[in-house]
C-alpha cells in the first residue's frame, strides 16, 4: 500500500516537472526577451535645462533651470507649477518608442503633424535642443503620433503622453 502511494506521488511530481519544463520555463525566457522600445528622449531629468511647450492656439510655457530651481520665463504661475513641470519632464523622459516609420511631408496631415497640437522643446545641459511635435491619437486611443522636427520619421508613442500634457495645460499662457 505504501509503495502505491509513493508511486502516485512520484508520477505527479514527474508530471509537474514535465509541465514546468515544457511550458513555464520557456515562457519566462520569452517574457525576458520582450523589452520596451528605445526611449523617446536619450536624456535623464537632471540633464534638462529648459522646457518649452507650445500649443496650436499660440499658448506657451517656458521654464529654465537655474541651479536646482526652475525659473518661470513665460506661462501661468499656478500653484506648485515647479513640481508639475518636474513631474512632466520625468513622465516625458520615461516614454518609449512603440514603432517608427517614414512618411512624406504631404502625409503628415494624416497623423495630425502638419499642424501639431503641441510642440515640446527640451534643451539639455550642452544646449542641444530636442523639438517634439505631438499629433493625433491613433484610432483606438492607445498611442499618439509624434515626430522630431529634424526627422522624416513619425514615431508611435504611448497615449501616456496625452496624460502628461494634460497635467501642464494650466501652465500655458497666451502670447
Amino acid at each position: 500500500m505504501k509503495e502505491k502511494h509513493i508511486l502516485i506521488v512520484a508520477i505527479i511530481l514527474l508530471l509537474l516537472i514535465s509541465y514546468y519544463s515544457l511550458f513555464e520555463y520557456g515562457s519566462s525566457s520569452k517574457q525576458q526577451e520582450k523589452r520596451p522600445g528605445p526611449p523617446l528622449f536619450a536624456l535623464i531629468p537632471a540633464e534638462v535645462n529648459k522646457v518649452e511647450i507650445k500649443n496650436s492656439n499660440g499658448q506657451e510655457f517656458i521654464a529654465k533651470r537655474e541651479g536646482r530651481r526652475w525659473v518661470l520665463v513665460k506661462g501661468n504661475q499656478v500653484e506648485q507649477w515647479e513640481s508639475k513641470i518636474k513631474d512632466f519632464i520625468v513622465g516625458l523622459l520615461m516614454l518609449v518608442e512603440i514603432d517608427r516609420f517614414k512618411v512624406e511631408n504631404s502625409q503628415l496631415k494624416n497623423y495630425g503633424l502638419e499642424n501639431p497640437s503641441y510642440q515640446i522643446t527640451l534643451t539639455d545641459i550642452t544646449d542641444k535642443t530636442y523639438q517634439l511635435q505631438v499629433g493625433n491619437t491613433n484610432p483606438v486611443g492607445t498611442s499618439v503620433y509624434v515626430k522630431f522636427t529634424e526627422s522624416p520619421e513619425v514615431i508611435i508613442a504611448g497615449a501616456l503622453l496625452n496624460w502628461e500634457i494634460s497635467k501642464v495645460i494650466s501652465l500655458l499662457s497666451s502670447s
